[in-house]
């Protein structure tokens, strides 16, 4: 009878947090859906990215710190919460969330991409480009692409052009319709006296996202330097 017991109150908690989860407004989750067979933290992480997703990161810490207590080695619920101190401003303590997921799941290149991006706004460039080289041999991540944008800015910030190059081109090669990888190839192919090659990938980059600051400082640059050749 316990057992019995403990078996229907698992699923009413699942079910309480799917209709928790439905009800929210526009949340979208990573495309993977909450179904009856999911373990009770799960089911609480998956509602604590959709409170995330609706900008409430009160309510998502609280459904991810619920997760961690059911099984304190998640890593989606752990990276969850590193997201969650993130956005609080709590440095710290999102370093320490971000390094336990991935201590728990190392082959889990979203949150490791999303740590990159920590640190990178951390002013942690060197650590941000190693989990980024890192993430990018995952064969299997959907969102390669980006991927290597990311690391192409994060080589461009550390002045490594030909590796910044690199990544940029290989970005491209899985998509070229990445409008930042574009403009950021066009920027080093500038810096290595590509002129030719720095105007097509511009008008690439202007055809996608169209003019703003950079492209017209770049574009400036340019024809000042068709002016001298000429």
């Amino acid at each position: 009878m316990s057992h019995l017991r403990c078996t229907l109150r698992t699923l009413l908690i699942v079910a309480t947090l799917l209709l928790l989860a439905m009800a929210l407004p526009g949340c979208a989750s990573d495309g993977s859906s909450i179904s009856s067979t999911e373990s009770p933290n799960s089911a609480y992480t998956q509602l604590g990215m959709a409170y995330l997703q609706r900008d409430d990161p009160e309510r998502a810490q609280q459904a991810f710190e619920r997760a961690i207590d059911m099984a304190p080695n998640d890593p989606d619920a752990l990276q969850g919460l590193a997201l969650v101190y993130q956005r609080q401003g709590e440095t710290a303590s999102a370093d320490r969330y971000f390094k336990r997921a991935l201590g728990s799941r190392s082959a889990f290149t979203q949150a490791r991409n999303n740590y990159a991006a920590f640190l990178f706004g951390q002013s942690r460039i060197s650590e941000a480009c190693d989990q980024l080289e890192q993430a990018s041999s995952d064969l299997r991540y959907d969102r390669r692409a980006q991927l290597f944008t990311n690391l192409g800015q994060c080589r461009q910030r550390q002045n490594e052009l030909e590796a910044s190059m690199n990544a940029y081109q290989r970005a491209l090669q899985l998509d070229d319709r990445q409008p930042r990888a574009w403009l950021g190839l066009a920027e080093m192919q500038y810096q290595l006296h590509q002129h030719e090659a720095a105007r097509a990938s511009l008008a690439h980059y202007i055809q996608f996202a169209g003019q703003n600051d950079e492209s017209i400082e770049l574009s400036r640059q340019l024809n000042g330097e068709a002016l001298h050749d000429g």
